[in-house]
């Protein structure tokens, strides 16, 4: 049965144990991806587990409300100059004081430091720089195959966001799978964002568009998108295409075709960016569907994020994104343009709206920070004493 944070709560104080939760995904000004998960979990433990929870960074225990600010701000723009300034800094990172009571070091990606606490779990997103290394510059792909290895080896708990991740870190990396947790990604929106993005709809009648989210990187395959609206360019006066995500690297291998730059004029193609969160669920409850071609993934964020505001997706069948989507994703063969083609034109012709809008709510509720959450502390918890 999963430990719930309730649960954990309780059996944290019967153990006398503290959490440590590193914060240092949340640094980065504008959060997608890790940062977006290290942010939902660090918000679910700060709910639940307030008394028995400490932030830190390198060496320093944090402030808790310096960490609740950049939740509720959704950036790290100021929790890092609270860092640079000293501001945050409450304390020392208690290092197996002798005489104190067990700790649980919990790591979102990355461990900057290794044995520091009692029992310890980081949190494995995917494994596409070992999977697919020409997808990512080689300056990445080395700092992630140097820290992995040694990361596992020093973890209690290898936490996996995906049955799909989980896998491959058994297939790949040999991973005991007796250490291993699946703990799914949420999805949570500030409430209000729902009511305000239906107050700013548009009149009936306005532009019907597809949203293909995501950071435009090779390994989201957005190629195939410019190679189905080449092929199809009807697609164009029906619907327009916008791509919603700041820009990543290797940006020749995903770069628009010259000829769609006539459709990119004319306003059938848009590319706006990094969006901030409240103008990414507007998109997204907006969107008549959306589309996610990407080759590998380890959750598959965008797709739960689309259920999660009620529009369905047309998505590749590849890696962990049916586990995410199940039922309520249309989905394609990744590497063929037509079949893309086939799935959102499927998609895009189903008539029981409502229906499948009420699906895919149904659907993004059965993912929740609370429960991703729970389930790491209480493996942790059950590692105490082995």
């Amino acid at each position: 049965m999963a430990t719930t944070l309730v649960d954990a709560a309780a059996r944290l104080e019967a153990a006398d144990a503290q959490v440590y939760f590193d914060v240092s995904p949340l640094l980065e000004e504008q959060w997608t991806g890790i940062p977006i998960v290290a942010a939902g979990l660090a918000g679910a433990m700060l709910a639940h587990l307030p008394a028995r929870l400490h932030f830190f960074l390198g060496e320093a225990v944090i402030s808790q409300a310096v960490v609740a600010d950049a939740l509720r701000r959704r950036s790290g723009l100021f929790l890092l100059r609270a860092q640079e300034t000293g501001h945050a800094r409450i304390a020392t990172l208690p290092i197996l004081q002798p005489g104190a009571g067990p700790t649980l070091g919990v790591f979102p990606s990355v461990k900057p430091i290794r044995r520091a606490f009692s029992v310890e779990c980081s949190v494995f997103h995917d494994l596409s720089t070992l999977v697919l290394p020409y997808f990512h510059i080689k300056g990445n792909v080395d700092h992630h195959m140097e820290a992995m290895m040694a990361d596992i080896a020093s973890d209690d708990v290898v936490a996996a966001v995906s049955q799909a991740s989980a896998d491959d870190l058994v297939a790949y990396l040999g991973v005991d799978p007796g250490r291993l947790v699946v703990a799914h990604n949420g999805v949570t929106w500030p409430e209000g964002f729902a009511m305000e993005a239906a107050n700013q709809r548009g009149p009936a009648g306005t532009e019907a568009y597809v949203l293909i989210l995501g950071t435009r990187e090779p390994r989201k395959n957005v190629m195939l998108v410019f190679r189905m609206l080449a092929a199809h360019p009807a697609l164009l006066d029906s619907h327009r295409f916008v791509f919603t995500g700041k820009m990543g690297w290797l940006e020749e291998q995903h770069a628009l075709p010259a000829s769609l730059e006539p459709a990119r004029a004319a306003g059938r193609i848009l590319f706006t960016g990094f969006v901030d969160d409240f103008t990414k669920y507007r998109l997204l409850a907006g969107a008549e569907a959306t589309l996610y071609p990407s080759l590998f993934e380890g959750f598959g964020l965008p797709v739960l994020e689309s259920l999660s505001a009620g529009t369905p997706c047309a998505a590749s069948w590849s890696s962990s994104i049916p586990e995410v989507g199940g039922e309520c994703c249309t989905y394609f063969d990744p590497l063929s343009a037509g079949d893309m083609r086939r799935a959102l034109a499927e998609l895009l012709a189903r008539r029981d709206r409502a229906g499948l809008r009420l699906a895919c709510l149904a659907r993004a509720g059965l993912f929740t920070w609370e429960a991703s959450a729970g389930r790491i502390i209480g493996a942790l918890l059950g590692c105490l004493g082995k």
